[in-house]
């Protein structure tokens, strides 16, 4: 027995382009039923990442993810609203800390966390030197009363310097920031529901920076379906990594989708399958909202 599948692929940064060049293979392409999306990407735009998720919901009864090696930040949000996730063995995703531009630069971005890891050390820092001041103040006997202002002062001399420096609308900025990866974690996740308890949480706070690898074994702390691509999907993880590794950095994402014919899971052992004849051919060019990505929102 073989499943009809539409496999997506996927090679660039998450951006409004990439977006509409999904929004037009699926108008031109569409044959089945169930997708695949294969992506590589090292990120990019949070909200191009919820609409290309949600254009593939709203277009198939199911579709799974496959990451042949990168697949970071809005990556990783888009994967969320999969039914399940292949990762082969050098696969890795990436925290969902949505990247904020610098200041003025017009390249440079900081991590959504960055900021409330540095105010969060902070906090701790100034505690204990509160508490070390406060406990050699009583030693050399002082009142707790007159340790307690003294240890105060030193601690508030000693630290306000530095957060002086903190800007209270970037902290708002980046609290946003946050929020928008949890809201739209929590939508895609309604459908398939392949997140584990507090799975959302992980990905946004869990990490310690924005580069840290999630690899196949981590995402299963993340995710309830994630498997090593077997038979048919591990050919097409070998076959088109190399040159979606070479390419997913691009600023004009390249979006192709195939049709084919690949075994079910209860005969995908029996068989190699013989692939039908792939429709579609790279896309990545502007195109106009059709009704799947409408109805998407």
């Amino acid at each position: 027995m073989a499943d009809s599948v539409d496999v997506i692929v996927y090679t660039g940064e998450i951006n409004s382009q990439g977006y509409e060049a999904v929004c037009e293979v699926l108008a031109k392409h569409k044959k089945s039923t169930k997708a695949v999306l294969v992506l590589a990407t090292p990120g990019g735009n949070p909200h191009a990442g919820f609409r290309i998720a949600r254009a593939l919901q709203h277009g198939y009864e199911t579709f799974d993810a496959l990451i042949p090696r990168y697949c970071k930040s809005a990556g990783t949000l888009i994967v969320i609203g999969a039914a399940k996730l292949m990762m082969d063995d050098s696969s890795e995703l990436g925290p969902l800390d949505v990247q904020v531009q610098k200041g003025d630069e017009l390249l440079g971005r900081n991590s959504g966390l960055d900021i409330f890891q540095a105010v969060n050390y902070l906090q701790a820092q100034s505690m204990n030197a509160f508490r070390n001041y406060l406990m050699e103040f009583t030693r050399d006997g002082l009142s707790t009363r007159v340790a307690s202002e003294i240890a105060s002062g030193l601690t508030s001399g000693l630290f306000q310097p530095i957060t002086a420096q903190i800007d209270p609308l970037k902290l708002a900025e980046m609290q946003r920031a946050t929020e928008i990866a949890f809201e739209y974690g929590y939508r895609l996740n309604e459908k398939f529901g392949n997140m584990r308890t507090n799975g959302i949480q992980k990905l946004v706070t869990g990490y310690p920076s924005h580069g840290f690898v999630i690899d196949r074994k981590e995402a299963r702390t993340i995710f309830l379906e994630v498997v090593r691509p077997e038979g048919f999907w591990s050919t097409v993880s070998t076959a088109l990594r190399a040159e979606m590794d070479k390419n997913s950095s691009s600023t004009s994402p390249q979006v192709a989708l195939y049709t084919f014919e690949v075994p079910s899971e209860s005969s995908a052992n029996e068989d190699t399958p013989d692939a039908a004849a792939g429709s579609g051919s790279p896309q990545a060019g502007d195109a106009t909202d059709n009704g799947n990505c409408e109805a998407a929102g």
